[in-house]
């Protein structure tokens, strides 16, 4: 089954009816869960930073989004699946950037914008050189923050998880929350942090008489009280999601009634509004799956290219939603390695390694491609198969946490050990 909207992922506390040793577990470990997201911290940052890191799950072809038009050796590799160079005549052709680099033209209409405006840019040949083609073991290395072979001392915490801890205690608080069906493993850490589900369009709020059953049950517990923030919690972050305010109704007023064009579009109308209004929830995570290309990948339509297209939708109506807190936010796009520089025979790619992040914020110095870079040619291919590891993605999430929160060398070595210091000026 699939889980209700907007719920908060815990196991369910059980009813009078059956209660035994192994639901009692069951209602301790969810209330623990559930009270951890009751806890307001302070503001992370006298700016009242925000941070949003969206995983794209799979390992996205990077190669058909951020496309080599001057590459001789990616049209030869890619007879079918290849975005045709910049053509005005062609709706389907790359969008130049400039003479060496076009964007996949599904993302013309929304990323485009936010990158001529200055508030994105893309670093390419990102990624983590030690990942594996595996997609479980390349997105935890990733998630924990690690390279390969080098473990952090707080086991098995995330990256995020080590981040929201520093914060609180450098600033006097932390914040977070993953937007996930269970807890991301980049969240997991020594501060406990919530994680919802964003499948629909309404908040799947707790009833009136069934939390009563259950502040009946756990009354004069020494569970009383986790249940009673765990129900607050809840019916806090409804509220938040459902509530009209002057920005959503401005956007429900220019849609003049026309539904949302993709599901990941209202998940980030829903993440943006919680991160906007509550400063508990601050520092954010959420993934988007489907980015396996291994068949009909398309090129500039297609698989692929609807799937850039929600993407970037999506994106763009979080900064949209945002509002004034743009400007002190950043959005870090990651996934966990990129695609085979040629196509296979099923007009796909496969597991590659490099691939290209995206960063966006409204006080970016964007409109640009940042970090190392060089022709893409068949000599330069990682393995003669890949995009290389140019720019390792724990040093482009540094520089963020580093201008976001003004966290110095001893914390960012904390939370992402080893990083390196790109420089990439991103403000």
């Amino acid at each position: 089954m699939r889980p209700p909207p907007y719920s908060l992922l815990a196991p369910e506390l059980p009813g009078q009816a059956s209660y035994g040793r192994r639901d009692f577990l069951k209602a301790a470990s969810a209330l623990a869960l559930l009270s951890s997201s009751a806890k307001v911290w302070a503001v992370p940052s006298a700016r009242g930073a925000r941070l949003l890191t969206v995983m794209m799950r799979g390992g996205y072809d990077a190669a058909n989004f951020l496309v080599p038009i001057s590459s001789e050796d990616y049209y030869a590799a890619r007879p079918r699946i290849a975005v045709a160079r910049p053509d005005p005549r062609n709706p389907d052709a790359a969008l130049a950037l400039d003479e060496h680099w076009g964007l996949n033209p599904a993302v013309k209409e929304h990323f485009l914008p936010l990158y001529q405006a200055g508030q994105a840019l893309l670093v390419p040949y990102s990624g983590n050189s030690g990942a594996p083609r595996s997609h479980f073991e390349a997105q935890d290395l990733m998630e924990l923050g690690l390279a390969s072979g080098n473990p952090h001392p707080s086991h098995r915490s995330g990256w995020m998880g080590r981040l929201i801890e520093r914060l609180g205690v450098a600033h006097s608080g932390g914040s977070g929350i993953s937007f996930t069906q269970n807890l991301a493993l980049s969240m997991k850490g020594n501060v406990a942090v919530p994680n919802i589900a964003l499948s629909g369009g309404t908040m799947a709020r707790s009833k009136p008489r069934h939390d009563a059953e259950m502040q009946q049950l756990y009354r004069g517990s020494s569970l009383e009280k986790l249940l009673d923030e765990g129900i607050a919690t809840r019916q806090t972050v409804a509220a938040t999601l459902d509530a009209p305010d002057t920005l959503q109704k401005e956007m429900i007023a220019a849609s003049r009634g026309a539904p949302d064009a993709s599901a990941f579009e209202k998940q980030m109308h829903s993440i943006a509004r919680l991160m906007r209004t509550q400063q508990a929830y601050s520092v954010g995570f959420v993934d988007v799956g489907g980015w396996d290309t291994h068949v009909g990948e398309g090129n500039g339509k297609g698989q692929l290219s609807g799937k850039l297209g929600n993407l970037s939708k999506g994106l763009a109506a979080y900064a949209r939603e945002m509002g004034p807190a743009w400007r002190h936010t950043m959005v870090l796009v990651i996934s966990e390695f990129g695609r085979t520089f040629r196509e296979n025979g099923n007009q796909g790619t496969d597991h590659g390694h490099g691939t290209v992040m995206w960063v966006l914020g409204g006080g970016l110095r964007g409109g640009r491609l940042a970090g190392r870079q060089e022709p893409v040619t068949n000599s330069m291919l990682n393995e003669q198969r890949d995009l290389p590891v140019y720019n390792d993605y724990r040093g482009v999430a540094a520089e963020a946490i580093a201008a976001l929160y003004g966290l110095g060398a001893r914390d960012l070595d904390y939370i992402l050990p080893g990083a390196p210091r790109l420089k990439l000026a991103l403000v």
